[in-house]
């Protein structure tokens, strides 16, 4: 005969509250990331990464021509990324702007790798602070000599969700046209690109 497992009032209250805790701290972690990253209602779009990537030709530095709104740059010009590999197969991030008040470098140093090389090579895990979860780095396309397009997504119990993506580019300045093009790649996946935040690049 198999064994019946009952709960008795108390566990059924003790298995809510604790329900409710870890979505109340979900939604408190979604609230804290509002300023870092753009909030829309829904599930996080179905974007889908380039399935042949080449991580040593992305490796170098790569300049900011859009971007989702995000507290940690905001009033920032001149944005850039440069990507070095380590030894261990990590990546070594290092992102630098200026304040235009001050003219003072703001650099911020993070962590990346692949997270499975094989399968979905150009997923990409990466951090900025030592002991906090690695977030998502999508490489949805690149030619890797003049564009790569950037995506970002945690989905918050199917409610709503948080993103960030950029256009960056090997140079300081892309024509309209391919501009105009890797928006449509975006929108391809229905993100919004109205998010999208011009920077500044102009005399760096």
């Amino acid at each position: 005969m198999k064994s019946v497992q009952t709960f008795t009032g108390t566990d059924q209250h003790d298995i809510i509250n604790t329900t409710m805790i870890g979505q109340a701290l979900l939604l408190a972690a979604a609230i804290a990331l509002t300023s870092a990253q753009s909030f829309s209602f829904g599930g996080c779009p179905s974007a889908t990464t380039q399935q042949s990537f080449d991580l040593s030709q992305y490796l170098g530095i790569w300049y900011e021509l859009y971007r989702f709104p995000t507290s940690y740059e905001k009033g920032q010009r001149c944005i850039t990324a440069n990507y070095t590999l380590q030894a261990n197969n990590h990546i070594y991030v290092h992102n630098e702007g200026f304040d235009p008040k001050t003219g003072k470098p703001s650099i911020a140093i993070g962590d990346a790798y692949q997270n499975d090389p094989q399968n979905s090579p150009s997923k990409l895990k990466i951090r900025f602070a030592a002991h906090t979860p690695y977030g998502n780095y999508w490489v949805l396309k690149t030619d890797y000599t003049s564009y790569t397009l950037i995506y970002s997504c945690i989905d918050i119990l199917g409610l709503s969700h948080l993103e960030q993506a950029w256009i960056m580019s090997r140079e300081r300045s892309l024509p309209q046209a391919k501009i105009d093009e890797l928006m449509d790649v975006f929108k391809s996946f229905k993100i919004d690109t109205n998010h999208f935040l011009k920077a500044d690049q102009a005399g760096c």
